[in-house]
């Protein structure tokens, strides 16, 4: 390894984004979950053991998705592979997967030497519904932020996921609108949302900010292939970040944090 591993004009340059190899990460569900992508499409994807912490299988599992590089990939040339873009889910979610998802990242890019991006959680989450489901164009995506909060973001098609050719100036994989707020507010809005009431708004995420509406959630999809779809654009752009400067997008204090600031 060449060059100085925190500067980011160390790293390939000549990235061609939809000829790329792309590893995929995301654990800040239950269930997390990683996919390869080659040529801009996902080739393989494996979702985590839900019973058990991420940080016991995330290693094991990446080792399983890149195992396919030692043969030849679908789309790609020859049999000498190498990731050349890595993704991460970098938030908001659950902090300690986070932490573990972050860091994984963070060590592959900083070990591979190759680009990293970050893109958000709940953008993520509708990405990979929008490509499960072609005729889906709106999703509320909701996670239960705990401490009677909620992580929301609703999410249109044309805008989360536009053409990778198109102009990408006003793009962005961690959009502002994604925010934290109470979850009583969150659910009385939704009550006087006629777009959810009348069942036209899909939704995705965990049932508890949907209340007695949370079976009508659209089935899990592999939240990874979102990551990377975003990841594709967010490199088109040329929105890396260096592995040294990310960090979790935790949108809110911990509990130890709340907490102490209500006993302050």
């Amino acid at each position: 390894m060449t060059g100085n591993p925190t500067d980011m004009d160390s790293f390939a340059t000549n990235l061609d984004v939809k000829h790329s190899l792309q590893l995929a990460i995301e654990t800040t569900s239950r269930a997390g979950s990683v996919a390869l992508f080659s040529n801009d499409c996902p080739v393989r994807s494996v979702s985590l053991d839900p019973t058990r912490r991420s940080a016991a299988t995330i290693t094991t599992v990446i080792e399983s998705v890149i195992s396919d590089l030692r043969g030849p990939v679908s789309g790609s040339r020859g049999s000498e592979q190498r990731i050349q873009l890595i993704s991460i889910a970098a938030g908001p979610g659950s902090f300690t997967g986070l932490r573990i998802g972050v860091t994984t990242a963070k060590t592959l890019s900083y070990a591979l030497h190759v680009r990293l991006v970050a893109v958000d959680s709940l953008a993520a989450i509708a990405a990979a519904q929008f490509d499960a489901n072609p005729s889906i164009d709106e999703i509320l995506v909701a996670l239960d932020a705990y401490r009677g909060q909620v992580f929301e973001g609703r999410f249109q098609r044309a805008t989360l996921l536009p053409p990778i050719d198109s102009d990408l100036s006003g793009w962005s994989a961690l959009p502002d609108d994604v925010r934290v707020r109470p979850m009583a507010e969150f659910q009385g809005d939704l009550n006087r949302d006629v777009s959810f009431q009348s069942g036209t708004l899909s939704i995705a995420g965990d049932a508890k900010p949907f209340g007695a509406l949370a079976d009508r959630r659209m089935e899990p999809a592999c939240d990874a292939i979102g990551v990377g779809l975003l990841g594709l654009l967010a490199a088109a752009k040329g929105d890396f970040v260096s592995p040294m400067e990310l960090v979790p997008r935790y949108l809110k204090a911990s509990s130890a944090e709340e907490k102490a600031a209500e006993t302050g």
